[in-house]
């Protein structure tokens, strides 16, 4: 069994001849398995506009499996383990096909941070030595720090450098160029989302809000919006615990008082507590704006989700 900690590419290292040479950091060992991989991938033919033949990428859940997908265009076949249609990632137990899965990869993404340890048992027990990127700990996060990584867009940003970091490494050196404007592409497409946050940002920053789970609050904290949501409460559901009649009341005094702009519901949770504090907020007159943990179906990129998030929360705040 192999480490996984050993191959993460939490703080990537230059590579000389990339792009990101200015801005990245990979541990030699990453690099050498990274390299290995490549030498494998080379067995396949190329497909659509990719020079090479295609690595295959597994990502633990759908926002770090969409965005892979944006950036090694036909260089991967990505497999997402757990999208919206799976329930809560916290809760997932990887299938053999899951974990088979895991087993032939070239690149796996998870978000780390203890929100998907089944993927770490699940690399722990496997044969083979993929590069792994820790997306949620690539800024130095480590567990006990919010685990929702993707709604944080400062680690959006450097996750997806370490990803190309990743598939540049496990693919021969002919694909490089192609990552490269991918990557480039990615990061112009991320226009809309820039320009979502700047918006709210400018016009609610230090707004209050309330969140019936802490899915959206590194977002919240990029755009400058102030938490009052009652501390014990937010800490029972972060720990999978029933918060107290306590907490649910000071929640409700929260709502009921006006010292909300806006409750942040989680739309995803089949929580009973959730309905009944969106009811609650309905009824006290404070707009509600639902985001999910994981893209719905309709959504057409990462990047669109998020956005249509953001204009929501920005009607809600009347701005």
């Amino acid at each position: 069994m192999v480490d996984p900690a050993a191959r993460r590419f939490r703080r990537p290292a230059p590579r000389a001849g990339t792009f990101l040479a200015a801005i990245l950091a990979v541990s030699a060992v990453a690099v050498g398995l990274g390299s290995c991989s490549g030498d494998d991938s080379s067995s396949g033919s190329p497909e659509g506009d990719c020079p090479v033949a295609p690595v295959s990428v597994v990502a633990t859940i759908g926002p770090w499996g969409s965005i892979a997908e944006e950036l090694a265009g036909d260089c991967a076949h990505v497999t997402t383990i757990v999208d919206g249609s799976r329930g809560d990632p916290h809760d997932v137990e990887p299938t053999p096909a899951d974990r088979a899965a895991i087993e032939d990869a070239d690149v796996v993404i998870t978000n780390g941070l203890g929100y998907d340890a089944w993927a770490d048992d699940a690399l722990a027990a496997a044969s083979s030595e993929p590069a792994v990127v820790v997306a949620g700990e690539v800024t130095g996060q480590e567990t006990g720090a919010n685990p929702h990584a993707w709604y944080d867009p400062a680690i959006v940003r450097e996750a997806a450098t370490a990803i190309t970091q990743a598939l540049q490494e496990a693919s021969p050196t002919e694909a490089e160029e192609y990552y490269t404007s991918r990557f480039q592409t990615w990061e112009q497409s991320l226009a809309p989302y820039d320009a979502a946050i700047e918006r709210v940002r400018a016009g609610a920053a230090g707004r209050p809000y309330a969140a019936t789970e802490p899915v959206f609050d590194p977002m919240a904290a990029a755009l400058g919006l102030l938490d009052v949501t009652p501390s014990g409460f937010s800490q029972s559901v972060s720990n999978g615990a029933e918060p107290s009649p306590g907490d649910v009341a000071a929640f409700d005094a929260v709502l009921s008082g006006g010292k909300a702009a806006v409750l942040i519901d989680n739309s995803q949770t089949d929580s009973a507590m959730a309905r009944q504090l969106a009811t609650r907020a309905a009824g006290s007159g404070v707009p509600a704006v639902e985001v999910t943990e994981t893209a719905p179906a309709s959504a057409t990129s990462f990047v669109a989700w998020q956005v249509a998030q953001l204009d929501a929360l920005a009607a809600a705040l009347g701005l």
